[in-house]
């Protein structure tokens, strides 16, 4: 009976030391949950901003656009001779010379966020590929672990059996 006692309190050792690697790997696998919540965290926020940066711009050029036309409208109801296809032309022209600008102005922030979005989605992938890896790494650790602490049982009891002889 004393080697039931000592048998089943090994077992409890055992297992308590196997509880604790289980422990852990729970908590390396929150920790990866919220890696990976981080990632997409930052990338909705990149797809947020870059839909923000892309209405501004839309919003800036139908701006530039409703006013050569209001400005059109009105020289049309003010003066109806050959000067208003000059007029016409001019501003024609300045509306394309604010294309431009606005052109040159809004490509180094497409750059920029393109180059963020080609970061962002190489870093995902990344991360995701790095926390697969461990995964694998210590589920393979882990069953070994286990195996490890079933022999060590088997071990003890084969000891105790041999003890009692």
């Amino acid at each position: 009976m004393n080697n039931d006692v000592l048998l089943k309190s090994m077992d409890t050792l055992w297992d308590g030391w196997l509880n604790s690697f289980k422990l852990v790997h729970q908590f390396q696998d929150e920790v990866e949950k919220k890696a990976i919540q981080a990632v997409e965290s930052q990338k909705e926020w990149l797809k947020s901003t870059v839909s923000t940066l892309n209405s501004i711009e839309e919003e800036s050029k139908k701006a530039s656009k409703e006013w050569q036309d209001k400005v059109k409208v009105s020289l049309n109801e003010m003066n109806k001779n050959k000067q208003l296809d000059q007029v016409t032309n001019w501003l024609d022209s300045l509306q394309d010379i604010n294309e431009k600008v606005q052109s040159f102005t809004w490509k180094p922030n497409h750059a920029i966020l393109d180059l963020l979005e080609n970061s962002q989605e190489q870093w995902e992938a990344t991360a995701k590929k790095a926390i697969e890896h461990q995964k694998q790494e210590r589920s393979e650790a882990f069953k070994k672990i286990e195996e490890l602490a079933g022999e060590l049982k088997e071990t003890h009891k084969r000891l105790l059996a041999v003890g009692k002889e």
